[in-house]
């Protein structure tokens, strides 16, 4: 095996103490806050009006935040009771109206198709306070349901 030769190291220059070499220290300054540049309009609004009407866009806009941010929060109880035996029972509060609910399912789930792709179509349960779709299982059939007063509510 034939051994490369390397180039060698150039020789390091040793350094002077010599002031007049030295970098020299460059001061900065601090950047300025930008100054706010007016958008043209087309209205022939004063200035004062423009931002008045921003201001209350603003405000109406700050309540769908809100209402926003309340949705996120929501959760929902659920206890499934007797999963290993043939018919189970899932207590649960209604997503609309917070009623307590308890049901009996049984079976496997159905399978059907999702943007040509196999999923488990979900059974709804419909509230029996509010009448809308208190929950969304995926199981085979739903048995009964029967409305009871939250365990969760205080």
């Amino acid at each position: 095996m034939k051994s490369t030769q390397r180039p060698s190291k150039p020789p390091q220059q040793p350094r002077s103490n010599d002031p007049s070499q030295k970098l020299e220290l460059v001061t900065y300054k601090p950047v300025e806050q930008p100054q706010e540049i007016s958008q043209p309009t087309l209205s022939n609004k004063p200035q004062a009006a423009v931002s008045q009407q921003k201001n209350e866009l603003q405000k109406q806009s700050k309540p769908q935040r809100a209402e926003n941010q309340q949705l996120s929060e929501r959760f929902q109880h659920i206890q499934f009771l007797d999963c290993d035996k043939p018919v189970g029972h899932i207590v649960f509060e209604c997503w609309h109206c917070q009623q307590g609910i308890i049901s009996e399912f049984t079976g496997e789930p159905e399978m059907g198709e999702y943007k040509d792709r196999p999923s488990v179509v979900p059974v709804k349960v419909e509230c029996p306070n509010c009448g809308q779709t208190a929950i969304r299982l995926t199981t085979g059939e739903v048995l009964s349901t029967t409305a009871i007063p939250s365990p969760w509510q205080q």
